[in-house]
């Protein structure tokens, strides 16, 4: 889930709740105080036109947001240190340019039509990606090959939530990861089924990327079992894993947990060779893997770290590479 993309919503709520707390507060506590144990420092990247550098983002989101939490005591907010192990190194990891004129190339598609678009699915005998946008619609759109910006973009069907992760399914299906709604199947003519919504009694709150086995099991991240979407913030800044790896297997409708106390994580990509699952964790600016078969089946290891930003999604791109999409860039 792209980060920018739900600032001014997640500060508007945000504001909300100070304000409704404010209503019952004359002064600040007298005993009021700050706790410096922890430092949080979170860049983020232009989106509609939206750009916050360090400086900007501290006074403009993280320091009003910090002192709303102090002063109003907003709900359970319980800030620690992210673990010294678990954070990205000072230096970013060099990346070579595989090709410098990549995306001079690019056009365009559906440019005005789709409001936030979060991921894409494609279906490779038609050629139609569908991807979901913050209307709450999954939006279908066949590309004109001899002009993109002539695309064919329709509305296909309304989650009635906020469709986040998608992917195309084995028998012409959509699975969409839906931040309002859960885990959904959407068939060819439009019904939305609710595959799952809740894991080991604990309801998702922010259910994210998702992909899916040749076997037909469906892996996906809940970023956070406490905050949703529009608080998401909040969950960054309280630096606790809450998030979840977490697979569904239509055949037996079993939904299991296979990793916990993630940090937001957030993509999901299956292997090719089906022997492992990567995701993102936002924060922490690394990618790990869950091995779904072989002799490591169970463990969970570190694919890559100190990426140059904060990842989101990630894809196979064939050759042996994953494509990372990357919500926020690391200045220096």
């Amino acid at each position: 889930m792209p980060l920018p993309q739900l600032y001014r919503n997640s500060v508007n709520y945000l504001c909300s709740k100070v304000l409704n707390k404010a209503n019952h507060r004359s002064c600040l506590p007298p005993d009021m105080s700050l706790n410096n144990s922890s430092t949080f420092c979170f860049i983020f990247s232009s989106m509609g036109g939206l750009t916050l550098r360090p400086f900007t983002f501290l006074m403009t989101l993280v320091l009003p947001l910090v002192l709303a939490v102090v002063v109003y005591q907003l709900d359970t907010f319980d800030p620690a240190a992210y673990p010294p192990h678990e954070l990205a190194q000072k230096e970013s990891m060099a990346i070579p340019r595989i090709n410098s004129q990549l995306l001079k190339g690019t056009e365009k598609i559906g440019a005005g039509k789709l409001l936030a678009p979060e991921d894409i699915a494609y279906d490779p005998k038609s050629g139609v990606i569908y991807t979901g946008c913050a209307d709450g619609w999954l939006k279908r759109v066949t590309v004109n090959e001899s002009s993109a910006a002539d695309s064919a973009v329709e509305n296909w069907v309304n989650t009635g939530g906020r469709p986040v992760g998608v992917v195309y399914g084995h028998h012409g299906e959509v699975i969409v990861a839906d931040l309002d709604k859960g885990l959904l199947k959407v068939t060819s003519d439009g019904t939305v089924q609710l595959l799952t919504d809740e894991a080991e009694g604990v309801k998702f709150k922010l259910p994210n990327g998702v992909d899916i086995a040749q076997n037909g099991v469906i892996y996906f991240t809940d970023s956070s079992y406490k905050y949703t979407a529009w608080e998401y913030v909040l969950d960054l800044l309280e630096g606790r894993p809450y998030g979840r790896l977490i697979s569904y297997d239509p055949s037996t409708k079993e939904t299991k947990v296979l990793v916990r106390d993630l940090y937001f994580p957030n993509g999901v990509a299956v292997s090719p060779d089906q022997q492992f699952v990567i995701f993102c964790e936002t924060p922490l600016r690394k990618c790990k893997r869950y091995y779904i078969n072989g002799e490591n089946k169970g463990t969970v290891d570190t694919f890559v770290e100190n990426i140059p930003g904060m990842p989101d999604n990630i894809r196979y791109g064939g050759d042996g590479q994953y494509w990372i999409a990357i919500a926020s860039v690391m200045y220096t």
